[in-house]
């Protein structure tokens, strides 16, 4: 329930921000004589012309009620003249307002800041809760890990013992049976050297890792000795190479694993990485430190500086249109916007839709499919282009969007590391 509430809170927020950045041009209702309340000048029409403010004006908690909800869902002629072009006539709409047709839409800004709070409202009440973010198990779990690692290699003691005893008196041989044993009871000496297992997961999947190599290496000496009998009894060989080929690529990806979980510098108390870079080092020692924290910034922050994707992106709508001086950069600005406003409205339909199974699957094709196609018409209509000229645009706008992205998740990372 305080997330609920929390979440309407959100909308109520991005609501009142919008109607603080959104003209009232437009809205007025009738004709009215008299003095303007507010400067004294004499009225001519639903606004003062000196000041600006409405010529009506209200003394009843209904009327609050009423501009509360007003400032909120903008519930007026504009909303609907605005989000039926957005979604289908992007293109026209944001013409319309550049040529000067400001009192008739949602401004750019307002929408957007709108549809930034929906979004957020609606993905905390969806996605599900992430309370604490686990560093370590529970010393129960560890103890139960630190018993499936021993039991594995004791098994794979008692297999070889079981081959060997089985090829007693054969011709197959056996010495490199003897060696693999020794091997595992080494590695099960290495880990009933603590008493407490560790309880962090990295140094967990360090250890299961090398039991996993320890197996590995066993069943790479069992394929070279097949290879070998094979190769002196004149059989086929093609198949074994190809089992040790693909043995000795899995054991390079696991001592790749290891090797990286060593370098970086895993200890019991967390992660301790070391770039060279002492701010960024002890930023990212303080994040291990309270992860909690670290992801309720990042996640806080990436709606508070959500309104950063526009001056990201408007340089990348600019270099399609460069050579173009009969456009201005405030153009630009309208088209981000506007294109932004839909892609976040487009987002939350899509999550909500995903959350059912009957619209699972249209949701899913709408997130896919809904962005190029909107790019396309948008550009085309905005700036009259053909459909070869839309065309292209519209897929270095794509690759465009995705830096654009990749620069505001840096942005959002950087801040959620700061202290």
């Amino acid at each position: 329930m305080p997330d609920n509430i929390e979440a309407l809170g959100d909308v109520v927020t991005g609501g009142l921000l919008a109607r603080a950045v959104e003209p009232g041009a437009g809205e007025g209702q009738g004709q009215t004589a008299g003095n303007c309340l507010n400067c004294g000048a004499v009225l001519a029409g639903a606004y003062c012309s000196v000041c600006g403010q409405k010529a009506r004006v209200h003394r009843t908690l209904g009327a609050f009620g009423h501009d509360l909800a007003h400032s909120v869902f903008h519930f007026d002629g504009k909303i609907w003249r605005t989000l039926p072009l957005l979604a289908w006539k992007p293109g026209e709409l944001t013409r319309r307002y550049i040529h000067g047709e400001r009192a008739r839409f949602v401004s750019p800004f307002a929408i957007f800041l709108f549809s930034v709070f929906l979004m957020v409202a609606i993905f905390s009440w969806i996605m599900p809760k992430f309370d604490k973010v686990e560093t370590n198990v529970t010393a129960a779990e560890a103890l139960s890990s630190l018993k499936a690692d021993r039991a594995e290699v004791t098994n794979a003691i008692a297999e070889l013992e079981r081959s060997k005893k089985a090829a007693a008196g054969s011709d197959v041989p056996t010495g490199w049976m003897d060696g693999e044993i020794a091997r595992n009871r080494e590695l099960l000496k290495q880990l009933d050297t603590k008493a407490i297992p560790h309880t962090t997961r990295a140094v967990i999947a360090e250890r299961k890792l090398l039991v996993q190599e320890r197996a590995a290496e066993i069943e790479l000496k069992r394929l070279e000795v097949q290879l070998a009998e094979a190769r002196k009894t004149g059989k086929p060989t093609q198949a074994i190479q190809d089992d040790i080929a693909g043995v000795k690529l899995g054991m390079r990806v696991m001592k790749s694993a290891s090797a990286s979980l060593g370098d970086s510098g895993f200890e019991q108390n967390g992660l301790n990485l070391d770039l060279g870079i002492p701010a960024v080092s002890e930023a990212i020692a303080q994040a291990t430190k309270n992860p909690q924290l670290v992801l309720y910034k990042i996640q806080s922050n990436a709606y508070k500086f959500s309104w950063a994707l526009i001056p990201i992106s408007v340089p990348f709508v600019w270099l399609l249109f460069f050579w173009r001086r009969d456009l201005h950069l405030f153009d630009h600005a309208v088209f981000v916007t506007y294109s932004l406003s839909f892609m976040t409205l487009l987002m939350t339909v899509c999550v909500i839709a995903i959350q059912f199974a009957p619209t699972e699957a249209v949701g899913g094709l709408a997130l896919v499919f809904g962005p190029p196609v909107h790019m396309y018409r948008q550009l085309k209509g905005a700036y009259q282009l053909g459909r070869i000229g839309a065309a292209w645009r519209t897929v270095f706008l794509a690759t465009f969007s995705v830096t654009a992205l990749a620069l505001f998740g840096a942005l959002v990372l950087t801040l959620g590391l700061a202290h």
